[in-house]
């Protein structure tokens, strides 16, 4: 994928974001919860980042992509880097809860287990949580059809098979989510391959437009089902 598709795609990626990373979050940390460093892996436009610092004096977010980490909204309590969780550039024993949301079956290693618990206060947390949003009766409502292709992306990935983390807690379900047109073509349009089919669709690079005024003919809100599955770690004592 060239820097500027990614740019394209990061850009409708980082315009809305269902508010489902502070509602998950919400459902493991009690609200006076505090963290004086959050380190949050595979941040993308830091969206689970903004969530995370909610909990944390300091909050880190690192992502290997380089127009991702460009287009982090941030709060003056966050620092970006571009880089990759098995090789953390932050000091031995400093954070105190990590955070994957989405990204742990991209990043998920025995480098990435030894880095944490490097990087890891003895007491820290560690979550990992994802959520699938279910498109596929809006894409055929709109005359869309996406090819599915068998993937290794695994939504429910966790820690549970590593001995250095006790388990917390494991736990999925579903919620309903309302949007109006154009923060959920801004959904649509944030992955690459629903991109690709609806730019195809309108024949327009730029269809963002388009796609709105399609939905509006559907209605000007909608409601979409979204999977959520999250888990949490402590660090095993030995």
């Amino acid at each position: 994928m060239s820097e500027e598709y990614n740019r394209v795609i990061s850009k409708h990626y980082a315009s809305y974001r269902p508010p489902l990373h502070k509602m998950i979050l919400a459902r493991m940390l009690a609200p006076d919860t505090s963290f004086l460093s959050g380190l949050d892996i595979g941040c993308g436009t830091g969206i689970s980042t903004i969530a995370l610092s909610q909990y944390c004096r300091k909050t880190y977010g690192v992502d290997p992509s380089e127009a991702m980490i460009n287009q982090a909204m941030s709060n003056g309590l966050i620092e970006y880097n571009v880089g990759y969780g098995d090789n953390l550039k932050l000091l031995t024993n400093s954070i105190d809860i990590v955070t994957f949301a989405g990204s742990l079956s991209y990043a998920k290693s025995n480098e990435l287990v030894a880095e944490l618990l490097r990087v890891c206060i003895p007491t820290a947390q560690i979550i990992a949580y994802d959520f699938e949003v279910q498109l596929t009766e809006c894409l055929q409502s709109l005359g869309l059809e996406i090819n599915r292709v068998k993937s290794t992306y695994d939504h429910t990935i966790n820690f549970s098979d590593y001995d250095e983390f006790n388990e917390i807690t494991v736990k999925s379900e579903t919620l309903v989510l309302n949007v109006d047109s154009e923060q959920l073509a801004h959904i649509l349009l944030s992955s690459s391959k629903r991109y690709d089919v609806i730019v195809k669709h309108f024949n327009s690079i730029e269809p963002f437009t388009l796609l709105v005024k399609l939905l509006d003919t559907l209605g000007s809100n909608h409601s979409i089902k979204v999977d959520v599955y999250y888990s949490m770690y402590g660090i095993a004592i030995k």
